[in-house]
This record gives structure tokens, sequence and C-alpha cells, in this order.
């Protein structure tokens, strides 16, 4: 293998598409072809698979790209010495999350720090931020649901309890606190499948051997809230999820004990890259 192979293989990979890469490297896009092609048939597996939205990685594929990432950080580490350049000058950060609220003073910590480096913050559900984790399209994920890959680097953000929230001027504003058995009555709000919100109170319910009635499912945690306000139903949330809102109030639930947790998670194959240890140490506190 030759070091042009690995670095046409590294920007398809990271990139998604044969054109992106070639873009990025200068190079025609017959010539990015081939280097992979030569790569692939020279050890005789297949990298990628093709298909109208672009290349995907295999699973042999995934694997040398955790390598191929390490071997050219640090290629970049030992650059970055010879010109005595101890602190990350370039680059970006790629951070998914269910509830962004929960990273938000991490980032800036980091982003006061590094001020050089491009940060993207996205949004998603526990299991396709996990998904998008493993497939190298995040750096990080900040998800409700601790995976059991042993692949992935988990470190526990925090734990709620878990409330239900409705509409200050409906007909349970004036009450502190409710049961499951009076939710299930009323029109619940659900989150999307693959929410860690939804797999808790359906756990909650399930536990108390109760069924849930009517429901409306909406996507996201603003969603959520803007469903309650309307008036369309009652949810229940996480308590470090509720966002102020004077449409709102939020009850205890008097018989569900479930606790809502907050992960971050990483790749281990990558934790010794210098963005990821550098955003870790934001977070030595927690």
């Amino acid at each position: 293998m030759t070091n042009a192979q690995l670095k046409a293989f590294h920007a398809v990979a990271r990139f998604g598409s044969f054109t992106a890469a070639a873009a990025r490297l200068s190079l025609s896009q017959p010539a990015v072809s081939d280097h992979i092609r030569n790569l692939e048939e020279a050890y005789g597996t297949q990298l990628f698979t093709r298909n109208p939205k672009g290349a995907v990685l295999t699973t042999t594929g995934k694997k040398l790209f955790a390598i191929v990432e390490r071997l050219f950080e640090t290629e970049n580490e030992a650059a970055a010495l010879l010109s005595q350049a101890k602190n990350l000058k370039q680059g970006e950060l790629t951070i998914g999350a269910d509830a962004a609220v929960h990273i938000l003073p991490h980032i800036r910590k980091f982003n006061e720090k590094f001020p050089l480096v491009s940060i993207r913050l996205l949004s998603g559900n526990s299991a396709d931020l996990i998904a998008r984790l493993t497939d190298f399209t995040l750096d990080f994920a900040v998800a409700a649901a601790r995976p059991l890959d042993p692949g992935i680097a988990s470190l526990r953000m925090r734990q709620d309890n878990m409330i239900a929230i409705v509409k200050k001027t409906g007909p349970l504003a004036s009450r502190k606190s409710i049961k499951l058995a009076e939710l299930a009555q009323h029109t619940m709000v659900l989150r999307e499948q693959g929410s860690a919100t939804k797999t808790i109170v359906q756990k909650c319910f399930e536990q108390a051997g109760l069924r849930i009635g009517r429901v409306i499912e909406v996507e996201g945690r603003e969603a959520t809230q803007e469903a309650v306000a309307h008036g369309l139903g009652i949810a229940l949330i996480s308590e470090g999820e509720l966002t102020p809102d004077n449409r709102l109030l939020s009850l205890k639930l008097s018989d569900c004990h479930e606790k809502m947790e907050e992960w971050l998670l990483w790749l281990k194959s990558r934790t010794n890259l210098r963005l990821i240890e550098a955003f870790l140490a934001t977070l030595k506190n927690i």
C-alpha cells in the first residue's frame, strides 16, 4: 500500500463520496477510484460498497479507517512537534446530541481554549446518534442510551428524574404531582421510535401494569413541549430536558422511579486523537 492510496481511502471514507474526496485532494475522480481499486485488489478485500448516494464503508473499511486516522494523526503530531505547535490551530469537531442543552457548556469551554477549531452540533435521537458515531459521522454523541458495544467509550454526564409536563391553563394546572394511572386516562405525547425517552415511558407503564391510552407521536424534544403547550396532551420527559416555558407546568411522578441518564459517547479507537483528548479535558469535573 502507498501513502497516496491511504489518503484517497481516508478522504472517501470521511466524505462518503469519490467526487468530494477528489476535490479535497485536488485529484481527478478516476485517480481516486484507481487508488481505492488498487488497494482493494492488492489485499483481496472490499473497503466500500457503492450506491447512488455515495460510498459506504464495509466492516473491514471501518476498521481500516480507525487505523488510518491514527496513522495520519501521528503524522500530524510529528509535524506539530517539529513546528513547535503545541495547541490545536485547525480542525473540525462534530458532536451529535439528543438534548444539546447538556453539552453546550462544555462546547463553550472548548471553544474558548481552541477558537480556531470549527464545531458542528447536530441533533437526533439516541439510536440515530449511536449509529452515526459508529459510522464515523460524529466525533462524539450525547445520548440517553449507553450502548453495549465494547468499541464505544462512555462518560455519564447526568442523571435526572422523569416528570410530567402539562399545559399551564389545562385541567391539571393546579396539581403538584400525578400518578401513572391518571396519565393513562389522558392523551399522551410520545417521542418517536428510537428515542430513549419513549423507551423509559413505556417501561414505567409496563412496570405499573398499565397501558398507555391515546397517543400523539412527535419527533424531538422541542416538538414535544410545543405539542403540550398547544393542548394536544401530556408528556413525560426528563427533568433536565425541560426548558423554561411560561405556557407549561411540570408535575412530579409519584409512582415512576425510572431515571433518564445522559452519556457522552466516543469510539475507543479514537481516544488518543488530539481533538478527542482536548474535548474530553473540558469534562474533567463531571
